[in-house]
């Protein structure tokens, strides 16, 4: 930093600390003196003390104090047309891979040779495969060949192009579901 800028914020930040506490005193005995209202009311009209009191036979007004209403459910129903035990949930939960499925993370790559190719150590070698996106369902074939390292976070490697089909290139590597 240049010297004449260290000067310049030492300037400022020296004036910052004796201006703000000079200001926060000169400040708040104004404050206690001021006519504002004590209510904080936007666009209500406050009633002054005199309006409130008595007049002829009318009682003062009483306060009562607040009492909020009762919990509402989701459906509306109040506490007591509640349900008494909690409401059962079905998930769903996909069914476990077969002898014939595995379930990974795909990634691509562009392959030398051929456009429908993919390379995995969880299939046999040639096998024709179809991939399944889990998080959006889209599905592509492809044949296994062991011509490829695999990244590590990946079990599966796919051909761009295939890759493509079933999902962005930017959210790689996704879930998949590779049966055979």
């Amino acid at each position: 930093m240049i010297a004449s800028d260290r000067r310049r914020v030492a300037a400022a930040s020296l004036f910052t600390v004796l201006a703000l506490p000079a200001l926060w005193v000169l400040n708040r005995e104004s404050a206690a003196t001021s006519s504002a209202p004590t209510v904080g009311a936007a666009g209500v009209e406050v009633a002054s003390p005199e309006v409130v009191a008595p007049i002829g036979d009318q009682a003062a007004p009483t306060t009562a104090p607040y009492v909020p209403d009762p919990p509402l459910f989701v459906s509306g129903e109040s506490d007591a047309e509640a349900p008494s035990g909690p409401a059962v949930v079905n998930v769903a939960v996909p069914p476990a891979p077969g002898p014939t499925e595995v379930v990974g993370n795909a990634s691509f790559r562009r392959f030398a040779a051929g456009s429908r190719q993919c390379t995995t150590l969880l299939a046999p070698d040639g096998a024709s495969l179809t991939v399944v996106n889990v998080d959006n369902g889209q599905t592509t074939t492809c044949t296994n060949t062991y011509g490829m390292a695999i990244p590590a976070g990946a079990d599966i490697v796919l051909h761009t192009d295939v890759f493509s089909e079933i999902g962005d290139l930017a959210d790689a590597p996704v879930p998949v579901r590779v049966s055979w």
